[in-house]
């Protein structure tokens, strides 16, 4: 069975979120699968904290919830990291504003 490995980017510098998206979606897949969360407002480096996890080959998911600003600052430079060094992890990307349609959509 492969785990799933959740990614929290960091959003700020001081004050602290609860991170509800990632800890939802952990709560929907527990007892189907083995998950981790990785918080980047808590690990001093997510990066290798990550790198860590799927090195173990254990992990082929891995989630990342993301809004614009300091969130994507992080996620983008992470994800050509990871998919550089793991190549078949698979990296699924979602936050708030991926649920809203464009304005072209009906």
């Amino acid at each position: 069975m492969s785990k799933i490995l959740l990614f929290n980017p960091q959003s700020a510098n001081g004050k602290y979120r609860i991170p509800n998206s990632i800890l939802s979606i952990a709560a929907s897949v527990e007892g189907k699968y083995d998950w981790v969360i990785v918080d980047g407002n808590r690990d001093a480096n997510p990066l290798e904290v990550i790198a860590s996890y799927l090195s173990t080959g254990d992990y082929k998911y891995l989630g990342f919830t993301v809004m614009p600003g300091p969130q994507l600052k992080q996620s983008i430079p992470f994800a050509k990291t990871i998919k550089e060094k793991f190549p078949h992890t698979v990296m699924i990307w979602g936050g708030l504003f991926s649920l809203k349609p464009s304005k072209n959509h009906p």
